[in-house]
């Protein structure tokens, strides 16, 4: 079966949002450090795992099944609270930090974008999916998120879920039976680092302006 997808039209390359301050970085360059840091699992954020043996070992193409796996997790970003219905969409501030993630993630070499149907999760990920010319790979259950990203091993996936399914995505991709207790504020960045026969690994970094209030 083929996996559901949002298409979107090509435009040109995002540059930096002017006047959105980045904890992560003010430029790409840090940006990579701090993502190849967390994949190298140096300093884990909540601890770590026990080692696991990721299922369906066999790798295609020219990816080794020894290459690191990188999970980048954020939030969707801020929402417009006026809007009048069960789907609203970015607030202003929610755009700014959209265009802040594509910034920041612009060049960490994401080879999946993995969403949620709900139309602040899409538009989260849309300037970097236009960026790097790709499509979103829509998915709601956790498992079935777990599922699809750990079919991209030795790559680097992004992941916009939400305030309450990130530790639980966390969790799983870590091998916990059940999730700790974690902030999810919108300008979290989480990184689970997956390297095969070694402890699974937690980074928590920081993107866009800082999150002041979570609805």
């Amino acid at each position: 079966m083929s996996e559901p997808s949002v298409g979107l039209p090509g435009h040109n390359p995002l540059g930096h949002t002017g006047g959105v301050p980045s904890s992560v970085a003010a430029r790409p360059t840090p940006v990579i450090a701090a993502l190849t840091w967390a994949a190298l699992c140096l300093v884990p954020w909540a601890g770590s795992a026990s080692p696991r043996t990721e299922p369906g070992a066999a790798e295609s193409g020219a990816r080794s099944r020894n290459d690191p796996t990188t999970i980048i997790l954020v939030r969707h970003a801020e929402k417009d609270t006026a809007w009048v219905g069960a789907d609203p969409p970015l607030s202003v501030a929610g755009q700014q930090r959209a265009q802040e993630l594509a910034h920041v993630l612009g060049d960490a070499g994401i080879s999946a974008i993995v969403v949620t149907p709900w139309l602040r999760n899409r538009q989260t990920a849309e300037p970097l999916a236009r960026r790097l010319g790709d499509s979103l790979m829509v998915v709601d259950p956790v498992d079935e998120t777990v599922r699809r990203v750990l079919e991209h091993r030795g790559e680097t996936v992004l992941v916009v879920g939400h305030g309450d399914t990130i530790p639980r995505l966390v969790a799983a991709l870590m091998g916990q039976a059940k999730p700790d207790s974690m902030p999810v504020g919108y300008d979290d960045l989480y990184v689970v680092s997956l390297i095969p026969g070694q402890a699974a690994r937690l980074t928590r970094l920081h993107y866009g302006a800082p999150s002041t209030t979570s609805p």
